[in-house]
């Protein structure tokens, strides 16, 4: 008895150590590792992951890596809000991504946003981007008609190629303070305006996208380019030198023949690239070619000097039709041209006309006297180009007419201020909310409640509002001749 009593003994220790060993105990050990999941020694397989485990470390070691490499690499996960939030309006044109020309930017898929993120980030940088969001009433009139619009002009039509080339003034310089484009875009918009130009209704009314301009890098010129350039001139430098003042811009204004230049670069460079000659004409004839005002500026600038206005006239309708002419000769078979309005109508040109001459409706006779001429030669000259190339379309934009059929009767375009000005400076009196030494933006100016119930924005440029009412005599009010319907007489676009 007692012998078996020091073999019990004996044993003991080793029972105890059997008993304790993970062979042998009820409890399995897989469940110390998560605890501390720095170790993970049971499925050695996950040693790479160790990042992932604590979502589900329980996985068995071929099940892990199927399970965790999703959420943060598959982009079919709805991953567009969080990656790319600024980019979440789905009405916004994503001109900045050219890999899919066929759709367009408004229609451009999300699911290549995963795959180039460098995009969304250019499209917080450009302005361009900051595009209606919402279509006009004019949305789709016209659509199918034409694939494509190239634009033309000054800063009545530019959409930022001014801005992106550094040539405006700092209270023109699109910063994310200044009051330019706050009526429809929240922000700086690259537009002189509040919002919309006229070129923005018109492309709208075809339904495209708003024109991205030519010296941006990023955009989608699959529908088309504005070369418009803010404070472009026509005239020649021997008149260009004689002017009393410049105002807008940094340096010497660019002509209008850069515009040319930029098309005719562009044609060959993306529009006409890699096609034949019948292919390429083909593709120009389904494009509108606008072109809008062209020569406001001059006549402003010139207010003071020795320059005859009647010269400017001469020279700047001479540039103008040299453009329409180029186009032509480049395949362009459907173009409008835009006359002047009553430039000395602008608060500008007033403040700068003695209150003694000034004619009954408070504006200048003189400037208004040659923008008449200007008009003039200007249809003169396209007459004789429809003769010439009959197989063109050529519609004059009666922008005159336009302007004075809305001022002769404001309160039916809901209209109170003709002249006054919505954003400015009321330091010099004539209470016109303007001074040249003091434009929207800088500092001392303030604007209007309501942009809307005014014809002039800046003193210089229009408003939304106006810039609405001028679409809307034109297409649909008669202003244009022959009547801007004459565009879309067999001119469906095989889109």
């Amino acid at each position: 008895m007692m012998e078996s009593r020091r073999i019990s003994l004996h044993l003991l220790p080793l029972l105890i150590t059997l008993i304790l060993h993970p062979t042998f105990a009820h409890q399995k050990p897989q469940n110390a590792p998560p605890q501390d999941p720095n170790q993970t020694p049971v499925p050695p397989q996950d040693a790479k992951q160790t990042p992932q485990p604590p979502e589900d470390p329980k996985q068995t070691p071929p099940q892990d890596p199927e399970q965790k490499d999703p959420p943060p690499q598959d982009p079919k996960q709805t991953p567009q809000p969080p990656e790319d939030p600024k980019q979440s309006p789905p009405p916004i044109p994503k001109n900045h991504l050219p890999q899919n020309p066929k759709q367009g930017p408004p229609q451009m898929p999300k699911h290549n946003l995963p795959q180039d993120p460098k995009p969304p980030r250019d499209s917080i940088l450009i302005p361009p981007q900051d595009e209606p969001q919402k279509p006009t009433p004019f949305h789709g009139r016209f659509k199918g008609h034409f694939s494509a619009v190239y634009a033309f002009g000054d800063s009545y039509t530019d959409t930022g190629n001014a801005q992106f080339m550094g040539s405006l003034t700092p209270s023109f310089s699109g910063s994310l303070s200044s009051p330019y484009g706050s009526t429809t875009f929240g922000k700086s918009s690259n537009r002189l305006s509040d919002g919309r130009l006229v070129i923005d209704y018109i492309t709208d009314s075809l339904g495209l996208p708003v024109l991205p301009p030519y010296q941006s890098t990023t955009a989608n010129f699959t529908h088309g380019v504005n070369f418009a350039i803010a404070g472009a001139t026509t005239l020649g430098g021997d008149l260009l030198s004689k002017l009393a003042r410049f105002f807008l811009l940094k340096g010497t204004p660019l002509g209008v023949w850069t515009q040319m230049d930029w098309f005719k670069k562009f044609q060959t460079d993306h529009l006409c690239k890699g096609l034949d000659q019948k292919a390429c004409a083909d593709k120009v004839k389904t494009s509108l070619f606008w072109v809008g005002e062209i020569g406001i500026n001059d006549y402003s600038r010139a207010v003071g000097s020795k320059i005859p206005l009647q010269s400017i006239a001469k020279s700047s309708v001479t540039y103008t039709t040299e453009l329409v002419r180029t186009l032509i000769q480049n395949g362009a078979k459907n173009i409008v041209v835009q006359g002047l309005p009553p430039v000395g109508c602008l608060p500008l040109d007033i403040s700068l006309t003695p209150l003694k001459i000034r004619d009954k409706s408070g504006c200048s006779p003189i400037v208004n006297g040659a923008v008449i001429i200007h008009n003039q030669i200007l249809q003169a000259k396209l007459e004789m180009y429809r003769k010439m190339f009959p197989d063109v379309t050529i519609i004059y934009a009666d922008s005159w007419k336009a302007y004075y059929t809305i001022v002769n009767d404001p309160q039916k375009y809901q209209i109170e201020e003709t002249q006054k000005t919505c954003c400015g400076s009321d330091i010099k009196q004539d209470d016109l909310n303007f001074n040249l030494q003091s434009l929207c933006g800088s500092s001392g100016t303030s604007i209007c409640s309501d942009p809307s119930l005014y014809i002039s924005w800046d003193g210089i440029h229009p408003t939304q509002s106006m810039n609405f009412h001028m679409t809307d005599q034109l297409i649909n009010k008669g202003c244009c001749h022959p009547p801007f319907d004459e565009l879309m007489k067999n001119r469906k676009s095989p889109l």
